[in-house]
């Protein structure tokens, strides 16, 4: 807009600098005239038509010039015009595709998040399903079972141990375990966290299975238990445990029941294990062998008993019908044989031999004998 406004004033002074020229020769021109001191030349007619030709040739020249320098501006001017148009076009172009693509891409994201949404809300409502079968399972189960995480609180309690130690669940959940269910003996003296085989299973990741322990109720009643104690592993990281346990107050007393039958038996009778260990004894059997119970429990009863012949040579392990009981899984019966007592003295006995399974596995025998000394 600059440029142009330039080129017209330009033409627009030179035309009135030309006309000027031209006015002030034809008022020179008709001075002369006047004056008839220049006859030697032109009229002053042909003179006046002279300058205006020459004025409007000129004017036609400058017009042309400035015609033409306005074609040239204007050539540019559509130039850069359809430079921009096409720059224009161009970034429309541009500008359209990269929001179609934008468009689709979020098209695609949007579906991929509704399909993780859909997942999702899949997964949480199968792990609802699952959590309640869960449940379902461990309410179902006759033994109390409880987790724990690796602070010794309690994560979760199925509906028999919320029963036998006389909290409800959410009583329980977040404290710990050993403060409120087995922080004592049962004798009342104090059980240290540090020997608890709870505690060292949720630490050492070690399993622990205990027959002679006592939880204790709300209430503050004792009961005895045997629990097996297992280790919680999250992607191979220690993250608990998880115990299971019941009530043996019923079983030790038939046990006791059992222990009086048993120990007011005339008979010595005792149990073997699979390995011919002494894993019971009454008290004929112990009056008879001259061992303490507990002295025997745990021994080879063949190599503390029936070690030997009436002569003093060796009794075979592998020949002795005790032992084949508990190997074979035959009853075996013997008369005139000896046993031994602890002061190194035989005597007959005469022996039934019966072995002990457990889900038809042999796990042992059970040994009944009589002293003929006493029945001579």
């Amino acid at each position: 807009m600059k440029i142009k406004m330039s080129t017209k004033t330009r033409i627009f002074s030179f035309i009135t600098a030309l006309f000027s020229v031209g006015i002030l020769l034809l008022y020179y021109l008709g001075r002369l005239e006047a004056d008839r001191t220049a006859s030697h030349l032109l009229p002053y007619a042909l003179w006046s038509d002279i300058i205006v030709a020459g004025l409007f040739f000129a004017t036609l020249a400058l017009i042309h010039s400035g015609y033409k320098q306005y074609n040239l501006l204007l050539e540019k001017k559509n130039s850069q015009l359809e430079d921009s148009t096409r720059s224009l076009l161009e970034t429309q172009t541009s500008l359209e595709e990269t929001v179609e693509r934008r468009t689709f891409e979020l098209a695609v994201v949007n579906g991929s998040l509704h399909r993780e949404i859909a997942e999702r809300i899949q997964a949480e409502t199968e792990s609802i399903k699952l959590q309640k079968q869960l449940e379902i399972i461990l309410d179902s189960a006759a033994e109390g079972i409880f987790g724990i995480d690796t602070h010794g609180n309690v994560t979760f309690i199925n509906k028999t141990a919320s029963r036998l130690l006389g909290w409800r669940r959410r009583d329980l959940i977040g404290n710990s375990h050993h403060d409120i269910v087995h922080h004592s003996h049962n004798n009342g003296s104090p059980y240290p966290i540090s020997q608890c085989p709870i505690h060292q299973t949720y630490k050492e990741g070690s399993i622990h299975t205990c027959a002679d322990e006592t939880f204790w109720t709300k209430a503050g009643q004792s009961f005895p238990v045997e629990f097996t104690s297992t280790p919680l592993m999250e992607n191979d990281t220690l993250s608990g445990a998880v115990v299971v346990f019941r009530d043996v107050s019923e079983s030790n007393k038939l046990k006791k029941q059992l222990e009086m039958i048993v120990n007011s038996a005339g008979e010595g009778i005792f149990g073997l294990d699979a390995q011919g260990n002494v894993s019971f004894m009454n008290t004929a059997a112990s009056i008879m062998l001259g061992w303490e119970i507990e002295d025997l429990i745990g021994k080879s009863h063949h190599a503390l008993v029936h070690h030997s012949h009436s002569d003093g040579s060796p009794y075979p392990e592998e020949k002795c019908l005790v032992y084949k009981a508990y190997k074979d899984g035959i009853v075996h019966y013997k008369s005139g044989d000896i046993f031994w007592t602890k002061t190194g003295e035989s005597f007959p006995v005469e022996y039934t031999s019966t072995p002990i399974r457990e889900n038809k596995q042999l796990v042992g025998a059970v040994v009944v004998f009589r002293d003929m000394n006493t029945f001579a």
